[in-house]
């Protein structure tokens, strides 16, 4: 029944975007099945140049997100570097910051325009034309690679954590520099960990949309996301689904492909095997006289993260128009922007918001918990089946998955009435971070022994009683995060909300987007920066009062 369950939820819209390839006309008004939009691409030479755009932007961004990434998940887990405690926690608040967000601030800071770091090269040294521009590609890459860095960073530290340190010793020995070893030793044996983790960026750089339409629409440059989006949201004329479809087919075909080639490199990386039962011992590389330059190296790249994204963000949001840090800027400074987010924001975006995060996470755990369950603790024989179901959606781009449920939500609209109502959003972040949760809580049921579930049963109890009076409470941790985890996913995501949401249904990241769009620079970066705060009060108060929770819990016999 559950796998039948997930494998509708999952399937269906996967289905649908191919039927919708199929057709022209509106949704509930289509016209008989034809390939006459797979003709309008593949005939338009507009579309090579946007498949090139797309793997331009996706190799430009996994080259920026590795060139941080390696190097510090290196430094912080082979050597002796200071503050590693502070760095961690520093790499987790990265990804409190939406990525539309900070590729907002970062326009507030290289605009050629409005630009503050341009403005002030440009007064400092007279230049009558500004020396930098995001609206590219490198420039989309370079944000949306900064973005990725804490996910690529957390991916890549059990490959170093677990290297042996005999192998680097013994490059030492032979009088091998450290730079050296780390080129001839620790990046070859990690290979298979990099390809994986450069597979994940090139699935999420071919379907991330906020940076490449942020950036890339005022240059013209479109990518598949982008493409898509406005082939449902026209500025003029109907929604054309079966060219969005088309184009979708083509994304969907390379997000299967790229998780099949994930799952085949983790398969083949336990020929990579370094550590074994015996003889290994953790051991840091001492650093010496360069732990400064590293240390130097790590700040530049949390400038980049965090602290020039918000300090832009917060700055913008105290002045009437961006100008450049000055005393006469500063005399200027004022709250009226955070003042009137009542006025221009209403309490209903905060109310969905808050919906969308207590939601969707929760259908989201509680179906990853029964599937789970039976992959991990039944010999059922489509339990391969059911893992590999749940696993879909990651491969299915977000802008994907909303226009889908959008089309199925129209047709059907009379049938299932959720058609601009939060609650589509709510079920399509569900469904999408159904992966998340399965892996989180696959790894939780895993490290649990059977034979509590079976002492449970021989008590007669039944399976629903067992697994809610047992299981769970076991592994009440790896929920939590799953749960918290899912939360940050869906407050932070807009593509899925900006294609579904209608007037009435609005959440704080669609708000946000649409301010940005009528130029609200004050208002978007005031809020902006309470979005920001908001994210990390719950974090941080959610997490003390599980702790707590959990510390205060007897442990019963």
């Amino acid at each position: 029944m559950v796998t039948l369950l997930v494998g509708l939820v999952v399937c269906i819209p996967v289905i649908t975007v191919f039927l919708m390839s199929l057709r022209t006309g509106l949704p509930g008004r289509s016209g008989p099945l034809t390939i006459e939009n797979f003709q309008e691409v593949f005939l338009d030479p507009f579309t090579y140049q946007v498949l090139l755009n797309t793997a331009l932007f996706a190799l430009g961004t996994i080259v920026v997100t590795l060139l941080f990434a390696v190097p510090i998940v290196w430094l912080l887990t082979r050597t002796d570097l200071p503050y590693r405690k502070t760095i961690y926690v520093l790499m987790t608040a990265g990804i409190l910051i939406p990525t539309f967000l900070r590729t907002i601030a970062w326009i507030l800071l290289l605009s050629p325009k409005i630009g503050l770091i341009n403005q002030l090269i440009m007064e400092l040294l007279g230049l009558e034309n500004p020396p930098f521009s995001l609206y590219n590609i490198p420039g989309m890459a370079f944000v949306q690679g900064i973005s990725l860095v804490p996910a690529a960073f957390f991916m890549l530290s059990a490959a170093y954590s677990a290297m042996d340190p005999s192998l680097e010793e013994a490059a030492y020995a032979s009088g091998v520099s450290k730079l050296r070893t780390f080129l001839k030793i620790n990046l070859p044996i990690t290979v298979p960990a990099i390809a994986a983790v450069m597979i994940y960026l090139l699935m999420t750089a071919f379907s991330v949309f906020e940076a490449p339409a942020i950036l890339g629409l005022p240059a013209d440059i479109y990518v598949l996301s982008s493409v898509i989006y406005f082939a449902i949201t026209p500025q003029v004329g109907l929604p054309d689904y079966g060219l969005a479809g088309a184009y979708g087919l083509i994304m969907l075909v390379t997000g299967v492909a790229a998780s099949v080639l994930y799952f085949r490199i983790v398969r083949e990386s336990r020929k990579y095997v370094v550590v074994t039962g015996r003889g290994y011992r953790p051991k840091r590389i001492e650093l010496g006289r360069y732990r400064y330059l590293a240390v130097a190296f790590i700040l530049l790249y949390f400038a980049f993260e965090i602290f020039m994204p918000f300090a832009v963000l917060v700055w913008a949001s105290l002045l009437p128009y961006l100008q450049v840090p000055s005393m006469a800027a500063l005399s200027k400074v004022t709250l009226a922007a955070y003042q009137s987010i009542p006025e221009y924001a209403g309490l209903r975006p905060f109310m969905n918001t808050f919906i969308l995060i207590g939601l969707a996470p929760a259908v989201a755990i509680a179906v990853s918990i029964a599937i789970s369950w039976i992959v991990v603790r039944t010999r059922y024989r489509i339990r391969g089946l059911l893992d590999g179901l749940a696993f879909l959606p990651h491969a299915v781009p977000h802008i994907l998955f909303a226009v889908a449920l959008s089309y199925l939500a129209l047709v059907y609209r009379t049938a299932l009435p959720i058609y601009g109502t939060i609650f589509i959003i709510v079920f399509a972040h569900a469904i999408s971070f159904i992966s998340y949760g399965t892996r989180v809580m696959n790894s939780a049921m895993i490290q649990i022994d059977p034979e509590l579930e079976e002492a449970g049963r021989a008590c007669g109890a039944s399976t629903p009683r067992v697994v809610g009076r047992i299981t769970i409470p076991l592994v009440a941790a790896a929920v939590f995060n799953g749960w918290l985890w899912i939360a940050l996913l869906s407050y932070r995501e807009v593509t899925m909300a900006l294609v579904l949401y209608s007037p009435g249904s609005e959440v704080i990241s669609t708000l946000i987007w649409k301010m940005w769009t009528s130029a609200y620079v004050s208002q978007v970066s005031a809020l902006g920066v309470v979005m920001i705060l908001i994210v990390l009060v719950l974090v941080l108060v959610l997490r003390t009062v599980f702790v707590r929770a959990q510390m205060g819990t007897p442990m019963q016999g």
